[in-house]
């Protein structure tokens, strides 16, 4: 024993191991109790609760039995939409399609030799960033796409491009900063053509059936698209920025178009619009850019979007044939994006009339600290996208629509014609429209040529504008119908029906002097355009208002609908208090939106205070909601609620599960919560809401959208689903169909669920994202469906009903108005009533009362100065007052304080642990509030998650438990060798003094 003593590492360790259980002690407490929810979010499979199901027949079903099963359909659904989602913008001549052997037309066809051109054609970008990402461990790629589809591709070509040595670095990848707002500069990454040597060159001779040029844009959380383009590669001049081509890709398209290629066709992949004036013969565009492109010699262009994982195979079937585009643009293709009304008040806004760089970012007040705030200005009011350039185009004229307009909004191209005639104009020509009724127009579309195909008929209605009233554009959007396949001569007649409140405008200072503030119809003579585009008008049905129809209830829930943003108390909580001016048709020039100049970037002493002012105008009494938690066992679990006294499951009219809200068992329950098991539901809730045993409630899966299951922190959790194209795509199906079935397919992915872990469902999903497309250059448009507010209304209402359909929770984002990156935490939207009603907010209104969508996520922005987490005048005035929602609505990573996130309406925090807050303000301040609109907060969680698949094989005798994690179980064996360890250690040390002891007392 002696000469065990005499070992140092013996010694050593008898002195550390009491400090290595203290450590590793210290490290199981905080593990299991403070960061035990960030370690399961963080580490895959982590703690997942299970429902035990003794075989119930699930409420909730689906035709797939396996993860495979369900994620091969998912796959071929992506592809569907690929196929009626990516737009023929260019068919020269009819280069388009090219027959292969595997085209329906011609299979004897012999296999076409392509060529494709483009740094990123070995790299595309498949999805964005961020909460938009795309998985890419599966993808087809676009080479694998095209030979599929029976091209034979010039194999120098892939080669040159994939060795970089020769063609130069890779573009980079998505930025991971989603937080700092800096403006970001990117480059295509296309190769100069002095890096083209003669091996590639030689090989053109050989594959000149047709060149196939690539370009890419990237998209994601966190940035905008640049608006400038100084020190990227392929910088051009100081005017440039991203969304058009840069020297590098110019000078690739005009060599190729001169290199002998028997046709040249663009495939654009972007989630994003670009100025495409390139293509265009007759235009100016290419003169007025200095482009050496002769677009005359460009045969063909398709927009391609970001195809998700199998949308090349899509490409593929639409150049061979066997697919005839049917989409439709759900964005205006603009000549010059510097021209648009968005373009001075976007992003940082470093750029001036005039195109200088005054410097400072947008709207910096505060500079005397670290804290500085930023602004944005909707000065274009109404008017964006198609709603300025067609209004414009009428009142300034064609030629200048022309000069202006590259592709208008519903522009596609198809392989066929199509010939329409109206069925019966009687049932709606010549009607003076009443209130609340809504009319049919019937249309009769004829296949007139070789192509079996699909076509689209759009309906648009105009109403009257009078100088100085209601602003209005030309044209609105008012419904849409899409054919299904027609053969050569065959003809089918579509319905769609015209909702007269979709064309009313919101006139939020009773501007035609009627004594209304609201939606409204004047009255006056109006017309339905019946449409290939919202600019080429086939059929005109015009219709009257006899008298001002008023809009002063929500049709839908009939709820009364008043100004929420304006006419506030206090001028600082009004959303448009420092918006001096905003464009009215009547002038044009004189109040087109201007960058804010230098003195006005600083704002004024007045604007900073309210800044920093944490008062509120929302809500104080919550005397209705203070009811006392007794935490006393009622017998109550979640699933008890569901089932009444014979055992037999309480449903709706439909045959699904739901209690209703006004139910008075849900105050029994609630009351026997306690309060650190509300708070557990109500904190740190990114990607899942956590269990609560003690009532029975599951642990739920969420993910985010919208092109996925994504999740930041645990990619394994969803593993085996699809990663989809960018949902810009639903939009240009222009189908209701396919926006149904994608919703359904999701719900599908979500009830299969996790099938490697205890098999519960993906019970919600951080989608649809609902914003419009506000600017070109927003970072994130690939996840929004459209630049029209009512595309979104009606694609969402569908794709929401479905999703619900299937008891997928649909948490559709980012509500409100979210549409730029750059600064985007906590940046102040300013805005008028009637831009919000009549843009981001409509969106979002058709999610809830058409598709009624259960779940909404905040945005990171403000509504005027105001959190968009913490605004009692959205999240619970217009929310759940005027659109009667009753779901429940979570943060997007943490907004400011517990108490005004809840007061303002929002019930679950995605990233932020508020625990501390919460309990502080219950025992130190609470006069009976915070636990009041906590217990209320928790109740509009467990109302939603009722009627979600996690109760699909519930019954009386279903019971919680919880499947341990990897890390938990690596913790056990950590503890256990330590343990052992120092308990040896211990052990030695005690004998050895022990045994020295001993001899002393001998000596």
């Amino acid at each position: 024993m002696k000469k065990l003593w005499k070992c140092t590492m013996l010694r050593v360790w008898t002195i550390v191991s009491p400090i290595v259980i203290a450590l590793f002690l210290v490290i199981n407490i905080l593990s299991y109790t403070m960061f035990y929810e960030l370690f399961n979010l963080v580490m895959p499979g982590g703690g997942q609760r299970a429902v035990y199901k003794p075989g119930t027949e699930p409420i909730y079903k689906t035709d797939y039995t396996s993860k495979a099963s369900v994620y091969e359909a998912a796959r071929e659904m992506n592809k569907e939409i690929c196929e009626e989602g990516m737009v023929l913008l260019k068919n020269k001549e009819k280069a388009l399609p090219i027959a292969t052997p595997e085209s329906e037309q011609n299979k004897a066809a012999s296999k076409p030799k392509i060529s494709v051109f483009g740094k990123n054609s070995v790299n595309i970008a498949y999805g964005g960033s961020g909460s938009g990402g795309a998985n890419t461990s599966n993808v087809i790629d676009l080479y694998s796409g095209l030979e599929q589809a029976g091209f034979e591709l010039n194999p120098e070509l892939k080669k040159f491009y994939e060795d970089t040595s020769r063609s130069g670095e890779e573009r980079k990848g998505n930025s991971k900063d989603l937080d700092s707002g800096d403006t970001v500069i990117l480059s295509t990454a296309e190769t100069p053509q002095s890096s083209y040597d003669a091996a590639v060159k030689s090989s053109y001779a050989n594959y000149n059936d047709a060149a196939l040029i690539v370009l890419t844009r990237i998209g994601g959380e966190g940035f905008d698209m640049p608006r400038k383009m100084t020190g990227a590669t392929g910088y051009r001049n100081e005017t440039d920025h991203f969304l058009q081509l840069d020297q590098n890709e110019e000078d690739l398209i005009a060599t190729v178009c001169e290199s002998g290629f028997k046709k040249v066709i663009i495939a654009v992949n972007s989630g994003q619009a670009l100025e495409l004036g390139f293509l265009e013969e007759g235009s100016n565009y290419v003169t007025a850019k200095g482009y050496k492109i002769d677009p005359s010699k460009i045969d063909a262009a398709i927009w391609m979007g970001f195809p998700g994982e199998t949308g090349t195979l899509a490409l593929g079937e639409i150049l061979n044939g066997n697919v005839n585009p049917s989409a439709k643009l759900a964005d205006t293709y603009a000549t010059d994006f510097t021209k648009d009304p968005t373009w001075y008040n976007f992003g940082d806004n470093r750029i001036t009339a005039k195109g200088t760089t005054p410097g400072g970012d947008q709207y910096v007040f505060d500079t005397t600290t670290s804290s500085n705030y930023y602004f944005v200005d909707y000065e274009e009011g109404i008017y964006v996208g198609y709603k300025y350039y067609e209004t414009r185009g009428v009142t300034d004229g064609e030629e200048w629509y022309d000069d202006n307009v590259v592709y208008p909004f519903g522009y596609g191209l198809s392989y066929t014609t199509f010939e329409w005639s109206i069925a019966d104009k009687s049932q709606i020509e010549n009607v003076d429209i009443e209130k609340g009724k809504t009319y049919t127009i019937s249309v009769t579309v004829t296949n007139t040529g070789d192509y079996a195909g699909k076509d689209v008929v759009q309906l648009y209605g105009h109403a009257p504008y009078y100088t100085g009233e209601i602003e209005k554009s030309e044209v609105s959007l008012v419904g849409f119908a899409k054919t299904g396949l027609l053969q050569p001569n065959e003809s089918e007649t579509v319905e769609i029906t015209f909702d007269p409140y979709y064309l009313a405008s919101y006139d939020y200072k009773d501007q035609n002097k009627n004594n209304n503030k609201g939606y409204e119809l004047d009255e006056g003579d109006y017309a339905l355009y019946v449409s290939r585009t919202a600019h080429d008008k086939e059929f005109t049905i015009p219709f009257g208002v006899a008298e001002d129809i008023l809009y002063d209830v929500d049709p839908v829930t009939e709820n009364p609908v008043v100004n929420r943003y304006t006419d506030c108390e206090e001028e600082k909580f009004n959303s448009d208090t420092s918006l001096e001016t905003v464009l009215s048709r009547s002038d044009w020039e004189g109040t087109f939106p201007k960058s804010p100049t230098d003195e006005e970037r600083k704002g004024s002493k007045e604007l900073l205070s309210w800044l920093q002012d944490v008062s509120h105008n929302n809500p104080t009494d919550f005397s209705d909601i203070d009811m006392p938690i007794s935490e006393e066992d009622a017998g109550m679990t979640l699933r008890s609620l569901l089932f009444d006294e014979n055992g037999e499951i309480i449903t709706d009219e439909e045959g699904n599960p739901f209690v209703d809200y006004e139910d008075p068992r849900w105050e029994e329950f609630i009351q026997q919560c306690s309060v650190p098991d509300m708070i557990k539901v109500y904190d740190y809730a990114s990607y899942a809401i956590q269990a609560v045993e003690s009532i029975g409630f599951p642990r739920v899966n969420c993910a985010d959208g919208p092109v996925g299951w994504a999740c930041f922190m645990d990619a394994t959790r969803f593993y085996d689903t699809c990663s989809y194209c960018s949902q810009t795509l639903v939009a240009t199906t222009w189908s209701e169909d396919i926006a149904y079935r994608f919703g359904q397919m999701v719900g599908d992915e979500g009830l299969v669920g996790n099938q490697k872990g205890d098999g519960s469902p993906y019970s919600g999903w951080y989608a649809p994202g609902v914003n419009i497309h506000r600017s070109p250059f927003g970072g994130r448009n690939f996840e929004y469906y459209s630049e029209c507010a009512n595309m979104s209304y009606l694609c969402a209402g569908i794709q929401c009903e479905a999703m619900q359909a299937k008891g997928l929770i649909a948490s559709i984002k980012h509500f409100c108005g979210n549409d730029q990156e750059t600064n985007r935490k906590g940046v102040c939207t300013f805005m008028n009533e009637q831009g919000w009603r009549q843009g981001p907010l409509r969106g979002f209104e058709g999610a809830f009362t058409k598709g009624g969508s259960l779940g909404t996520m905040t945005a990171y922005n403000r509504y005027g100065l105001i959190l968009t987490a913490e605004c009692s005048a959205v999240n619970n005035d217009i929310l759940r007052g005027e659109w009667g929602f009753k779901g429940f609505t979570i943060t997007d990573a943490g907004s400011g304080s517990a108490l005004d996130d809840m007061v303002g309406g929002t019930d679950v925090n995605c990233m932020k642990d508020y625990s501390r807050e919460i309990i502080t303000q219950i025992n130190t301040k609470d006069d009976g509030n915070m636990l009041g609109i906590l217990r209320n907060a928790n109740k509009n969680v467990f109302y939603t998650l009722l009627q979600s698949n996690i109760v699909n094989g519930l019954s009386v005798d279903s019971v919680i438990s919880e499947a341990r994690s990897w890390w938990q179980y690596v913790v056990f064996v950590i503890d256990g060798v330590v343990g052992v360890a120092a308990v040896g250690s211990t052990a030695m040390y005690v004998v050895s003094r022990f045994v020295r002891n001993k001899k002393k007392e001998v000596a």
